[in-house]
């Protein structure tokens, strides 16, 4: 990845899930894979708040982690998955064209939240739904 694909990296993470992960990530996308130990010493952040940043960017599908033949788990972030944070206002526009409202809030919520069981999603869509037939 270019340096300059990197700050953009670095930049939207910032913006969207704040210093810390931005930090983390940004580390992670320069230096490639490490243990939870060096990237705390790294980036002199509390290991607490690594594992708090590391746990957002998996949650997301912006960091993997993996077993190392040695034995200990190492921690990458992944530099494409995290330039598509660009694309979510197309992603959105694309699915209330072809779905309506409704279509719109999914995705909005998958996108927002990361990971999550299709009926909290629903759940969620349904309740601003409501709110939003409530409000006119």
């Amino acid at each position: 990845m270019t340096h300059l694909e990197s700050e953009i990296c670095s930049r939207l993470l910032l913006a969207h899930y704040g210093q810390i992960v931005s930090t983390v990530g940004s580390h992670l996308i320069r230096t490639g894979a490490q243990p939870l130990r060096l990237i705390a010493n790294d980036t002199g952040t509390p290991i607490d708040q690594v594992k708090k940043a590391l746990c957002v960017l998996i949650h997301h599908n912006f960091g993997a982690y993996r077993l190392h033949k040695r034995g200990h788990v190492e921690y990458e972030a992944q530099g494409p998955q995290v330039l598509r944070l660009l694309r979510f206002p197309r992603y959105i526009y694309c699915a209330k064209t072809l779905y309506g409202d409704t279509g719109e809030l999914i995705v909005e919520e998958l996108l927002q939240n990361g990971k999550m069981h299709m009926s909290s999603a629903l759940r969620r869509v349904t309740e601003r739904l409501h709110e939003a037939s409530t409000a006119e």
